[in-house]
């Protein structure tokens, strides 16, 4: 990575940083960064009662800065003896890069199989989870063996009838967050924050066949 390369992901990690740290204080977290702990200095560290978390911020497709997997171990074996909950934060540049984790589209798609969003449930008598594709992550927040990830993707569905005959096959953006088993590469709970069904409902013209009936005059008016 180039010197400017180098100096503009320091510079959005900070704005990630500082972003964290706003919405933290905004609930109620007090809130240290470059907080030095057990002869690291965490990024950031927030409180609430007796809750405690580490965060670390990293810049998403940057260069590995050597040792890195080593402090993120030691990071969060300090975490773990301090009873704090650690989680790396990726930070998204303003450009298209994808965070990977092997696996994730098949465990999305399982989840949603067995829960299919409310927003496609109701379009037709019954809605049939295909495919999951193009899962472009944004976020993920490592805590033991747990992530909590958002992003994007798109939903492939098969739509029928509520007696099974075959209406059609769409695929619709959707936007998500989601709490993934790392080790069983699962997806435990998954919350769809929107979903696109611009692609179903935009050819649909409000239908204008039957005309507004003027109200009599002469008659009682309809009460409000």
């Amino acid at each position: 990575m180039s010197a400017e390369g180098e100096i503009g992901g320091i510079y959005l990690e900070r704005a990630a940083l500082q972003q964290h740290a706003d919405i933290l204080k905004s609930q109620g977290w007090s809130v240290e960064t470059e907080a030095p702990v057990a002869g690291f200095r965490v990024d950031l560290v927030a409180r609430r009662g007796g809750q405690t978390r580490y965060y670390e911020f990293k810049l998403a497709g940057g260069a590995r800065e050597g040792g890195l997997a080593a402090r993120l171990a030691q990071l969060q074996s300090i975490a773990r003896r301090e009873g704090a909950a650690f989680r790396l934060v990726f930070v998204r540049p303003p450009r298209r890069m994808t965070i990977e984790i092997e696996g994730i589209e098949t465990a999305l798609l399982n989840a949603l199989v067995d829960d299919v969003p409310s927003e496609v449930q109701d379009i037709a008598g019954h809605t049939l989870v295909d495919d999951v594709s193009g899962v472009d992550l944004t976020l993920i927040e490592i805590h033991g063996t747990l992530a909590h990830v958002g992003g994007s993707a798109a939903l492939g569905v098969t739509l029928q009838t509520g007696g099974g005959e075959h209406v059609g096959t769409e695929e619709f953006p959707f936007e998500f967050e989601a709490t993934v088993d790392l080790a069983a590469m699962v997806v435990t709970e998954v919350h769809v924050t929107s979903m696109d069904l611009t692609s179903w409902y935009g050819d649909i013209e409000p239908d204008d066949s039957e005309e507004e009936t003027p109200d009599d005059e002469d008659g009682p008016k309809p009460p409000f």
